[in-house]
């Protein structure tokens, strides 16, 4: 494949060679989702890379060890349905991605970004621009379904245009360690309610849909629980609620019902994602061990 995609961030573009040989389907969902204003998340674990939320499920092609990854390289997560650019050598770390393509001109700007990005994200939003030189718009979406799928799925097109009410309702909020405490578990239980979900989607038959549907329902309300329950996110609930009842009426094929319920909590956790400090939070930490060590 002989496109460039830009990756425009401060002003600056960037370009990056795609090569369409180890993930085909996967590089043409990128495409045919941009051009795309993206908001660009900090590593947690693996350290020396940056990412972006996208909104399509795909499953790993040609699927590579992430750690496998050389400065500059351009993959796609399929868990998490993030698209990744490296500058560096990442951190131990388990993963199957789709090798998309690399920076052409060198990753060392992106160090320089990369380590202010992660610093003050939860202070700054960070955005950019990604798009194809003459690019189609992004595709129209569907609209087929029972009612309880439309809900679900209008629900998840109004959470990619922009934060839900939910999200700013949240932060507002103050007491003993609000907005921090439910803002911290709110993401890890929409976040871990995502990859759960997208595990049962990715059985490929090892899973019949009765059973499928059955598990997504427990993980469902286990997370309306802590998110609707703990942290007062009622309108995300209420999404989470209408999955629930459309699995069960069984009008809709189950993965697809589960297709909008992933890029849904997907979206949620990413929203979320955006205002903790999770460089400075570790930071933090390191010192309290250090005090409690006496070093």
């Amino acid at each position: 494949m002989d496109k460039t995609l830009i990756f425009k961030v401060d002003g600056v573009e960037h370009e990056i060679e795609l090569d369409g040989t180890h993930a085909p389907k996967t590089l043409a969902r990128v495409l045919a989702n941009t051009p795309a204003t993206i908001d660009i998340h900090c590593a947690k674990i693996a350290g020396s890379h940056i990412m972006w939320p996208v909104p399509f499920v795909e499953r790993a092609e040609s699927a590579a060890d992430v750690l496998d990854m050389q400065p500059g390289s351009f993959f796609f997560w399929p868990e998490r349905q993030y698209l990744e650019i490296t500058y560096d050598a990442l951190q131990a770390e388990t993963a199957a991605v789709s090798y998309l393509g690399r920076l052409k001109h060198g990753a060392e700007w992106l160090r320089a970004y990369a380590d202010r990005q992660r610093r003050e994200q939860g202070r700054a939003v960070f955005t950019a621009e990604l798009y194809l030189r003459g690019a189609a718009p992004a595709p129209t979406p569907e609209n087929g379904g029972s009612d309880g799928l439309r809900r679900i799925r209008d629900a998840r097109l109004a959470a990619w245009e922009r934060a839900p009410d939910d999200v700013g309702a949240l932060l507002a909020r103050r007491g003993l360690n609000i907005p921090y405490g439910p803002l911290s578990m709110a993401e890890g239980e929409l976040r871990k309610l995502h990859e759960l979900l997208w595990r049962l989607w990715n059985q490929e038959g090892r899973r019949g849909d009765a059973e499928k549907a059955t598990i997504a329902a427990f993980v469902l309300e286990a997370a309306i629980t802590r998110v609707g329950g703990f942290c007062h996110m009622l309108d995300t609930a209420d999404v989470l609620q209408s999955g629930i009842e459309c699995l069960k009426a069984g009008a809709d094929g189950v993965d697809e019902v589960l297709v909008e319920l992933i890029l849904f909590s997907g979206r949620m956790a990413a929203w979320l994602d955006l205002h903790i400090c999770w460089w400075p939070i570790n930071e933090l930490t390191l010192d309290a061990l250090k005090t409690r060590n006496g070093s």
